[in-house]
């Protein structure tokens, strides 16, 4: 597994995407000026406060794989602490507060997944984020920085060769996603309604059920509310 550390990069996604095409290099930088996640929304990356960390892998065209690597850092956050859990499409919570999102994009050589985890932020460093966000080290979580990068990195792995090979299964979204089975709120651009929840898809998509009518909803579009 090779890592490469730097001190300070625009995005550690944008980053892998000018190096050359090296299955499994991972990419770590210690601050971000321009960390951003899903639908353009800016990531908070200050100087060590944070893992921030890109994955270049080999291209793979499944419409869950976005979904699925929220399996791979949920995996590694878990070896820390069992109250982990995820938010659909790929988010990591812990007691309703987000600590961890992953920003997954493709060119025409490579698939890239940004991963950005809060590590030391106190909490008032957090109170002014859109949605109620934590640290590891505001929940009192203990961590090895150099070891968590090393589980993740072979957890991503791991992950991309199931997904290469066909063996991951949405149900293991499903399992560590409390929104399963509960009703939820749907945001879309001219709309908000309440559905419930049913399960994962083999594209990915969120099953809901909505006064008996069954949709799929892509994270591209929609924002649930509710966990």
């Amino acid at each position: 597994m090779e890592i490469v550390f730097l001190e300070e990069v625009d995005s550690t996604n944008d980053e892998a995407k000018r190096l050359p095409f090296k299955h499994g290099l991972c990419v770590v930088a210690r601050k971000q000026r321009a960390g951003r996640g899903r639908r353009g929304r800016s990531w908070l990356s200050e100087a060590g406060k944070g893992l921030y960390a890109s994955f270049i892998l080999e291209r793979l065209n499944l419409p869950i794989v976005s979904v699925a690597f929220g399996v791979a850092v949920l995996k590694t956050l878990k070896e820390l602490d069992n109250r982990f859990y995820l938010k659909w499409p790929n988010d990591v919570y812990i007691e309703g507060k987000k600590v961890s999102g992953i920003l997954v994009e493709r060119t025409k050589d490579r698939l890239v997944v940004g991963v950005g985890i809060n590590l030391s932020y106190g909490k008032e460093g957090l109170q002014n984020l859109e949605k109620p966000a934590t640290s590891l080290s505001a929940e009192g979580i203990e961590f090895n920085y150099n070891t968590l990068i090393k589980s993740l990195h072979k957890n991503v792995l791991e992950l991309h060769a199931r997904l290469k090979e066909g063996s991951f299964n949405p149900r293991e979204f499903e399992r560590e996603c409390p929104l399963i089975g509960r009703e939820v709120v749907v945001v879309r651009e001219n709309e908000r309604f309440r559905a419930r929840a049913l399960g994962i898809d083999t594209d990915g998509a969120l099953i809901v059920e909505r006064d008996g009518q069954i949709t799929r909803l892509f994270s591209g579009e929609v924002s649930i509310r509710g966990v």
